[in-house]
């Protein structure tokens, strides 16, 4: 079976999350563009099955009936959060992530930014803690557990990869 448009869904969530984790490792700039790239991985993953579903709506709502069955309740219930999520986000307050800090060691030394440089000195003597800078931490709690939301979000692509990939493998 042929699923282009369902496949470009799937490289542009892909995409999306690469751009938030690459976003999470900055100690810089605006939080603004992990959001926005949440936004289109949440709804470019909600695509995938939309576009399953109105393009193969005689086959697709009772084999994806049955794959739900299938799969562990942990991974329904992530399905159905990243769902809601999505919803909450674009016809709601938005999503249920939240902005945190973490700390990150940093070795002696001159580090620079696109738009600052930063130096870390080794002026205090006889301290025994690390260098640390802070940057934002982006985490969902999901069944009352929390968890960082790019790795919610790679879980959550490897299962409709995978959804996908067993549709085709069922409906050559």
């Amino acid at each position: 079976m042929d699923l282009p448009r369902v496949h470009k869904k799937l490289e542009e969530a892909v995409f999306f999350l690469d751009q938030m984790i690459e976003q999470e490792q900055r100690c810089t700039g605006q939080r603004e563009p992990f959001d926005y790239y949440l936004s289109a991985f949440l709804s470019a993953g909600r695509t995938v099955d939309y576009r399953l579903c109105h393009e193969h709506k005689a086959i697709y709502k009772p084999w994806r009936k049955e794959w739900n069955a299938r799969i562990t309740p942990d991974e329904n219930r992530l399905i159905k959060f990243m769902v809601d999520d999505r919803n909450d986000e674009v016809h709601e307050s938005g999503s249920s992530r939240t902005v945190g800090e973490e700390g990150v060691p940093l070795p002696v030394g001159r580090y620079r930014s696109r738009r600052y440089g930063i130096f870390v000195s080794d002026d205090v003597v006889g301290s025994s803690s690390p260098n640390l800078i802070f940057r934002r931490s982006y985490s969902y709690s999901i069944d009352g557990a929390d968890c960082k939301a790019t790795e919610a979000c790679r879980k959550y692509l490897v299962l409709l990869q995978r959804m996908v990939a067993e549709f085709e493998a069922d409906h050559p």
